[in-house]
């Protein structure tokens, strides 16, 4: 996130040595690893992939390249730019997610630190297609938000950066783990619930300064921060699911693989049919825990659960 300040991470949960985000480095990527992947690959890109100023179309293009000779060509067509989005270039609302600050490499940094360390935590709760949802949600909505600040104001300034989804992230992790400690300059520990806090009273100060009247310069989208902060708190405490709403997406893909099914004949004598209603009863009851698990995780599962869950294995295990 632009301006934060947090370069570390301790959590006692992570000194596990059973801990499912501490596998062999021979494991298998993430999504937080993918993410991570997209958004350095796509800064190498903008570093790389520039042309002059002058080609802008226009005033005062000719003295914007006094101070900046070259800009980025993915900046110019994927950007947050509320005055493109109006035109209907939609997809700007969350390509802008993936773009960083080619000036200004901290903005990255930071934005990827905080992603891998909460990530990785936050997947031992959320499954990784709903924890992918959360950070392309997450920035559809810091980045309305910031468009609707702009337009508020009748200003026009393009954003770019993950700092919006990073923001819902990290309040998504401070309201599951409010008291592990996120180091501070690797020297202050700091409970997440205070550094999420923190991060908020640092956005909202100029937010509130410029709803007075005065000028902010600071050049950090703050109002986007706010949005996915928010937006990350009312996820997290409505225990939302996103997955469920997107599952017509991977119907879309017509190379995925179908499994093939094979139906095998139980040569074995009818059971009895006594326990037909508790069957029914613990059929329904495992189909609901089962769906939990595909849309939230495993650890998701109260004790309850878990142990009805055991139950109805062994059950249908030893039932032949």
């Amino acid at each position: 996130m632009a301006g934060c300040c947090f370069m570390g991470f301790e959590s006692r949960d992570y000194a596990r040595t059973d801990d499912r985000s501490y596998a062999s480095p021979a494991s298998r990527w993430t999504v937080v690893g993918w993410l991570i992947a997209v958004n350095v690959a796509v800064y190498i890109v903008q570093c790389v992939w520039t042309q002059p100023v002058r080609d802008l179309d226009f005033p005062g293009a000719d003295r914007l390249e006094m101070f900046v000779p070259r800009y980025s060509v993915l900046d110019r067509w994927f950007s947050l730019d509320p005055a493109k989005i109006l035109q209907g270039q939609l997809w700007r609302l969350t390509t802008y997610d993936f773009l960083h600050a080619r000036e200004n490499i901290y903005h990255i940094l930071f934005n990827m630190m905080v992603l891998f360390y909460a990530g990785r935590k936050l997947l031992d709760r959320y499954t990784e297609r709903e924890f992918l949802w959360l950070y392309l949600v997450s920035g559809l909505v810091s980045g309305v938000a910031y468009v609707g600040w702009q337009l508020a104001f009748r200003e026009m300034v393009p954003a770019i950066g993950a700092s919006g989804a990073v923001a819902a992230i990290m309040v998504v992790y401070a309201f599951h783990w409010p008291w592990d400690r996120w180091v501070i300059f690797f020297v202050l520990p700091v409970p997440a619930i205070w550094v999420a806090v923190g991060a908020a009273i640092f956005d909202l100060y100029p937010m509130l300064l410029k709803l007075g009247g005065s000028p902010v310069a600071s050049g950090v989208a703050h109002v986007a921060h706010i949005g996915g902060m928010a937006f990350g708190y009312l996820y997290a405490s409505n225990a939302w699911s996103l997955s469920p709403w997107f599952n017509w997406v991977t119907t879309l893909n017509p190379f995925r693989r179908r499994p093939r099914l094979r139906v095998l004949r139980d040569e074995t004598p009818e059971r009895p049919r006594g326990n037909d209603r508790y069957e029914r009863q613990l059929r329904e009851q495992m189909d609901a825990i089962l769906e939990k698990i595909s849309t939230q995780g495993q650890a998701s599962l109260s004790a309850d659960e878990q142990s009805l869950l055991n139950e109805a294995s062994r059950y249908f295990r030893n039932r032949g």
